[in-house]
């Protein structure tokens, strides 16, 4: 039987570090995310057999195009409501368990997104399972930013994303215990479920992987702009700063 998902949402108006000082009367933003910022915004509830507990805490944006940030609040909502109907028709129906995950908004040249942490837990081995989510979107429309749109040509986008993973990634985490090359299979494959989760940064594209894709944690690694430059749609040139 499908249980439902009892939750709640509570949002202030209090700008978080994001909010910018005001520009002078008459003066247009030096970038179109200026007007943006961030409030907090909590999802919490508890699972009908009582048994699970969590809460999301994330921020959404005000301030800006309403209609813009309307429609981007309409997708962070969403991924926050997403955390919980993930993990709690799944979770354990013998223990207790939590679900606690932070969401953060940060904002570059044209693009506002929003990162998703946290972890499922309870009492039972291989826990806590680490959770990770991401959105990005322009916020001179409001819509979200895909590898689809980011590139010229996505086939040619994920596979420089691929090649790349394979050479970052064992310069920032430890090496195997026995020495020699790092052996990859599908995981690193040139396909969208290996690459859904990133963010830009000034660096350049900021990768996450989830739990399990390359063992237990949350790896992070960035691909420079300069390697994936030649490949970004025209209209999205800004984000690499």
């Amino acid at each position: 039987m499908k249980h439902r998902v009892r939750v709640g949402i509570v949002a202030t108006t209090v700008a978080t570090a994001l909010a910018l000082p005001a520009h002078p009367a008459g003066a247009a933003p030096a970038d179109p995310c200026d007007p943006y910022f961030g409030v907090p915004a909590t999802l919490a509830g508890t699972s009908p057999d009582g048994l699970g507990r969590w809460e999301v805490r994330y921020e959404r944006i005000s301030g800006g195009d309403p209609s813009i940030a309307d429609a981007i609040n309409g997708v962070i909502d969403a991924e926050a409501r997403g955390q919980v109907a993930t993990y709690e028709p799944s979770a354990t129906k013998t223990n207790r368990w939590t679900l606690n995950i932070d969401g953060r908004i940060a904002k570059r040249p044209v693009t506002i997104s929003a990162l998703y942490t946290g972890e499922y837990n309870t009492a039972l081995p291989n826990m806590p399972f680490y959770a990770v989510a991401t959105r990005v979107f322009d916020c001179r429309s409001g819509i979200l930013i895909t590898w689809d749109n980011l590139f010229t040509d996505k086939k040619a986008g994920l596979a420089r994303l691929s090649e790349q993973t394979r050479q970052i990634l064992p310069t920032v985490y430890a090496p195997p215990a026995r020495p020699g090359r790092w052996q990859f299979g599908s995981e690193v494959a040139p396909v969208d479920a290996n690459y859904r989760y990133w963010i830009p940064t000034a660096e350049g594209i900021e990768l996450h992987f989830p739990d399990w894709q390359f063992g237990r944690g949350l790896p992070v690694i960035t691909v420079p702009w300069p390697a994936v430059a030649d490949l970004i749609a025209p209209e999205f040139q800004a984000i690499t700063g």
